[in-house]
């Protein structure tokens, strides 16, 4: 029988089963939601649909790992770190995703998603959104902002907004007009208008 140590060794395998097998395993001990794994590094993990159903997988850095079509619903995914991760088709039913990095993350066809829950993630810069299109800034996100601005890009100009987010001009507009429905910021975008004296 796999202890602990084993059993997270086994969720790191680059073999999908292996992994399938540790998470049921430890699932059945109860070291899904017990805290367990949060915080551990599953980089490039093979979790392709895994049922992650009610776990705490919180601060867990799940960097370029595939948990595609994986079971996310109930999950404490609270500061996880899922940049560049493959969460095509992943179900977050009543997930927490407060606070979760998303940079670069693939979320197309994801299910049970809501825009509420994606707005309080910290980043989803580079993001494709569950309907297939790259994510447009519009929950004007700190630590995305923080990024454009560490990248030298004036967060007042819409048009560098839109070439950060990797966007056209009109999506980004759009995305600011929904940001007043997630929001009670100000957004902070530049328009040169001319006022005749």
């Amino acid at each position: 029988m796999n202890n602990k140590f084993e059993l997270t060794n086994k969720l790191r395998s680059q073999d999908n089963k292996t992994s399938l097998m540790a998470i049921e395993e430890m699932r059945v001990r109860g070291w899904l939601s017990d805290g367990t794994l949060r915080g551990i590094a599953l980089c490039k993990a093979q979790f392709q649909g895994a049922d992650f159903m009610d776990a705490d997988l919180c601060g867990v850095d799940f960097h370029q790992a595939r948990l595609d079509w994986s079971d996310l619903s109930l999950t404490n995914l609270v500061s996880v770190k899922m940049v560049r991760t493959n969460l095509t088709g992943a179900n977050f039913s009543q997930a927490d995703i407060f606070n979760a990095d998303l940079y670069k993350a693939n979320l197309h066809g994801a299910r049970n998603v809501s825009e509420e829950q994606l707005a309080t993630a910290a980043r989803l810069a580079g993001a494709i959104m569950p309907d297939g299109r790259r994510y447009n800034g519009r929950f004007n996100l700190d630590a995305d902002l923080s990024l454009a601005k560490w990248n030298n890009v004036d967060t007042t100009n819409p048009v560098e907004m839109a070439k950060f987010y990797g966007v056209s001009d009109q999506d980004y507009m759009e995305g600011q007009g929904l940001f007043q429905k997630f929001s009670d910021k100000p957004i902070e975008v530049e328009l040169n208008i001319a006022v005749e004296a």
